[in-house]
């Protein structure tokens, strides 16, 4: 079993470049109203349009988005994801740093439209 979050989002095409320049993701799918973020060979992120009139999943168009959610993405080298984050200007909310009780070197940062997102290289 594994998940892949899908992120409800207000512009996916905006949104899924932001991805891309600053994790280097590659896309999936592409498209304005939804998109597949490629880690690899594997699907790491979905993302769809927040718009009442298209099929929204029962998500609340009323809602702020990225509220409560924290999207977690491991990396092998995150050194140099950190300094991607940093070439391509995000919003970094958290420096990279060593967190002992998780074992993993870990920054954070947040997307265009608000989410959370902690890059993690897991040292176990």
């Amino acid at each position: 079993m594994h998940s892949v979050p899908m992120l409800f989002v207000s512009d996916v095409e905006a949104t899924s470049k932001w991805y891309q320049e600053t994790l280097g993701v590659t896309s999936g799918h592409g498209g304005p109203e939804f998109e597949m973020l490629l880690g690899g060979d594997n699907v790491i992120l979905q993302l769809h349009v927040r718009d009442s009139d298209h099929d929204d999943h029962g998500v609340s168009t009323e809602d702020p988005l990225g509220h409560g959610v924290m999207v977690v993405i491991y990396v092998d080298d995150s050194k140099s994801a950190y300094a991607k984050a940093q070439e391509a200007g995000a919003d970094i909310t958290g420096e990279l740093h060593f967190n002992p009780r998780a074992n993993m070197d870990e920054f954070t940062l947040r997307d265009p439209n608000g989410y959370g997102v902690m890059v993690c290289k897991a040292n176990w």
